[in-house]
Order: C-alpha cells, then structure tokens, then sequence
C-alpha cells in the first residue's frame, strides 16, 4: 500500500514540534528527500510504520500519537489546512476535510455526520479494517482533527469532546482525557471524535469563501478532489434515519441512491464487502456512541432498529463479546 508524502511531511513536522530529531527519524526510516519533498510523492506503508517505531523508541508514551497530532503546526498539510480553515463553521470544515481526505490518505475515508442533538460526529472507516497501523493512525488523525479546531476556536474550549479510539485499553493510566480536553473511549470498532452543538455550529473567523472556491477548484484538477469510489459512505449516511423504523434495508437504501438492489449489492461485493457487512459495522459503531452517552439501553435498541432488547443483547455480544451493560460500565 502506498500512502501520502503529505502526510510523511506533515508527521514530521509533529515529530520536530516536540523535540524529536526529524531529520535521523527520517533517516531511518528510508523517506528520501526528493520522494518526500514531491507534490504527489507516495511512501510504501513501512516507511510510516518505521517513522512511528523510530519515535516511539526515542519517546515512548502511550499518548505519543495524540501527542503528534495535536503538536502539527498549521499549514503543514498544505491546502488541506487552508481549505478547512476558510470554511464558515466547524461542520462544514469537517465536511470539507472528509471531502478532499485523500490528498492525505488513501487508506480510509471520513463520515461526517449530524448527531441528535445539533452536534456532529467524524468517523473514520478504512477500506482495510485489519490494517497492522490503523490504532495509531486512528488515533493521530482525531487528534489532528482537535488540534486544529481548538487553534481556531481559542481562546473558547471545544464543547462535548468525546474520542472512540480502536486501540486497547492502555494498561496503566494515560494523560488522553486532559490532552484532548474530553472524554476518550478505548477498544472500539471504529475510531470517531464528536463534538457538542456549540463547537460544530461555531463560525470560523478564518473563514474565506473566494479561497476556499479557488482552493477546491486546484483540488479538482489535480485530480485530489472527492473520490468517487464512496459507495460504502453513501449508504452509511442513508442508515441512521431509516434504522428506527425497520427500513435500513438493501432495497430502500438503493432505491435513495437510484440503483436497483441488485447493482448495489454487485457494487458493494466489488468493493469488497456486502451491505449485511455496512449494516452491521455501522450498528455497533451507532451502538458505542448511544453508549458513550448514557442512553437508556432500551432506547438504543430501538434506535438501531432491534425488534426486542434480547436481539440487541445478542448482537451486541456478538460484535464485542459482553452485554451492553457491562461494555457501558
């Protein structure tokens, strides 16, 4: 898998920000010059992983990603940042980051939707979930993605910060909750940041619409714009509403996206994964959030469209081994 020079160099300069020599991590890691210094330069997966190994040998905590990706200055993203930064609120510069995220990955996309109570949450959602580097990734990504909220809204906090992290628990104590400024959930099945209405309906001060139209126009002819290979996040954001009601099926939701069932489904298997497979995954992440935030078990089984609370504590104990009580606690 070849993955971003972008990224390479924006790492890097997260490394540099906290002390470390970026210059021998670079070196032992095999990032040549001229490949990282490329517009369009891409790196083999084991550069990334020998970057964070290096680092991690010469700083080893367990918040060092978090570390990473709140110590990035801006700008090191290139456009990304900018395009971001000129957006009118805090939502919409989520949506525009999910929208051109592959200028800085090509191994997994972001879900940007709207919570219940005028929030918002970002997934990440892999096209890999087995991917050997996708906790540390997971987990330097949202932290990016605070790092640079919290710099645009300073001095105000971010409001109802709330982290699911993949990674496991750590065994002993760890600084995450005063790092993030929120609360961080370990071991989940997908990674995702949620922030409170105040904080995703907030302006942008920075905000610059002529930029940010000139910025997506470049986007678009370098060809770094949205990808239109999204069929999995498209039905992912045709889930959430139809779930209550017994609706989330492969029919209604291929109808909304102008497809026959058929061509979905044909769709999806080339892609490598069914719409049983979205529908589930997308279950136990909506479950983890419901969970997180101490909603009475019975309402989350009515929200992800569970006939009666023993389905729910069967599916439940399927994807993640406990009961939902016992998960919560």
């Amino acid at each position: 898998m070849m993955l971003p020079a972008a990224t390479a160099r924006a790492l890097l300069a997260g490394f540099r920000a906290l002390g470390l020599d970026d210059t021998a991590l670079r070196d032992v890691a095999g990032a040549t010059s001229p490949t990282l210094e490329a517009l369009d330069g891409v790196f083999p997966q084991d550069v990334f992983q020998r970057l964070w190994d290096a680092a991690s040998a010469r700083r080893p905590t367990p918040e060092l990603p978090t570390e990473v990706g709140l110590a990035i200055p801006f700008g090191a993203f290139g456009a990304l940042d900018y395009l971001a930064a000129s957006s009118a609120t805090v939502a919409r510069g989520c949506e525009t980051l999910a929208a051109h995220f592959r200028q800085v990955a090509r191994h997994f996309a972001l879900e940007v939707a709207p919570t219940e109570v005028g929030g918002g949450v970002v997934r990440i959602v892999w096209a890999q979930p087995s991917a050997p580097f996708r906790a540390v990734s997971d987990e330097f990504t949202l932290a990016t993605f605070v790092g640079r909220f919290a710099a645009a809204l300073a001095p105000e906090p971010l409001q109802g910060v709330a982290l699911r992290l993949t990674r496991p628990r750590p065994d002993g104590p760890t600084r995450h909750d005063a790092l993030l400024g929120g609360t961080v959930t370990f071991g989940c099945s997908e990674a995702a940041l949620e922030l409170g209405p105040a904080t995703w309906q907030h302006r942008l001060s920075s905000a610059d619409p002529r930029l940010q139209e000139m910025l997506a126009q470049l986007a678009a002819r370098l060809e770094l714009g949205p990808s239109t290979d999204g069929l999995e996040l498209a039905v992912r954001a045709r889930l959430r509403d139809p779930l209550p009601d017994g609706r989330a099926v492969a029919a209604e939701v291929a109808r909304s996206l102008g497809l026959s069932e058929r061509t979905l489904q044909r769709r999806l298997e080339a892609a490598g994964t069914s719409f049983s497979r979205v529908l589930d995954g997308f279950r136990r992440a909506e479950a983890e959030r419901l969970l997180g935030q101490s909603v009475p078990l019975a309402e989350v089984a009515l929200r992800l469209g569970f006939s009666d609370q023993t389905a729910w504590n069967r599916a439940f104990r399927r994807w993640t081994g406990t009961s939902p009580r016992a998960w919560r606690r």
